[in-house]
């Protein structure tokens, strides 16, 4: 571990696999890919670092809205989500702040939307791992 614990933003040791800060934040129903760019591009979040998805309510199926195409990896196809024409699901923000930038990220989240709603947002700080004999080392970065 580097010094004073702090292992965040370090590079990986040999055979050890560093698994990137995540942040989930989830709205119902569906947003402008826009409102979502727009309050991260405020507080210049990377836009690259972004994904918004709308999860199609009942199945576990997404869509890239920034593209809006389903998504890699997806059973479904362009073509049954288009004899669908499902609107009716959720928004997830997919992105990977780190410590110091996560609670403005949290904050600029928590103003989109219905002011009477209030998305669900998880967040999960870096993970390192190392593959020893008799298990797998992990730590994770402690997030409040």
């Amino acid at each position: 571990m580097a010094e004073g614990g702090q292992t965040e933003g370090r590079p990986a040791e040999q055979g050890e696999i560093v698994g990137k800060p995540t942040m989930l934040a989830k709205f119902e129903g569906m947003l402008k890919v826009e409102q979502v760019l727009d309050c991260l591009r405020r507080i210049e979040y990377p836009l690259e670092d972004v994904s918004v998805l709308f999860r199609i309510e009942g199945s576990d199926q997404v869509v890239d809205l920034t593209t809006g195409h389903v998504a890699a990896g997806q059973s479904l196809t362009d073509e049954e989500l288009n004899a669908q024409k499902a609107q009716r699901g959720q928004t997830l923000v997919l992105l990977h702040p780190n410590s110091q930038q996560a609670p403005g990220v949290r904050q600029a989240l928590a103003e989109i939307g219905h002011p009477d709603t209030h998305p669900e947002i998880e967040y999960a700080g870096e993970t390192r791992a190392h593959g020893r004999p008799g298990g797998v080392d992990r730590h994770d970065e402690h997030t409040s």
